[in-house]
């Protein structure tokens, strides 16, 4: 079986740095966009709205995690998030572009802290606070012999 855990995020055919499911179509389906620095801007579509005009907790929380990692994964290929906390402070509209600022706060070893903070114009939307890791090599192998020790599901209630 070949190594899975070669896997590393490498540029796409755009040139950007994108999750897997976002590679083939060349663009973040979270419409986070790299800016200058650790700038990056965001729109939450519409069909992420979780209440009129506001974005959904889970679309705030994955573009924290995708920016967090972007940030991070300029300097390391091989990452995992260990947990992601995100403080709510004002409804965040959808089809708004808004303003995310990264912090890379700490590094030693394997072990990342992030940050980033949500805005749009002079208004914190959201804070987030992360801790990454740098994967181990056998990071997705380790899973795939967890996965195949556990029964198949069904679909019985």
């Amino acid at each position: 079986m070949p190594d899975s855990d070669s896997f590393t995020i490498e540029p796409s055919s755009s040139g950007r740095m994108l999750c897997g499911g976002c590679v083939p179509d060349g663009v973040c389906r979270l419409g986070v966009e790299p800016r200058d620095g650790m700038w990056f801007d965001v729109t939450c579509p519409r069909h992420w709205q979780g209440g009129p005009g506001v974005a959904h907790g889970g679309w705030i929380a994955a573009a924290f995690d995708d920016v967090l990692n972007t940030a991070a994964l300029r300097t390391e290929p091989r990452m995992v998030t260990k947990s992601l906390s995100v403080e709510y402070l004002r409804p965040v509209p959808v089809d708004r572009k808004l303003a995310v600022l990264a912090r890379i706060e700490r590094h030693e070893g394997r072990e990342w802290t992030v940050s980033a903070r949500m805005t749009l114009g002079a208004d914190t939307l959201a804070t987030a606070h992360a801790e990454l890791r740098t994967r181990r090599p056998d990071h997705y192998s380790r899973h795939e012999h967890w996965l195949a020790g556990l029964p198949l599901p069904t679909n019985e209630n």
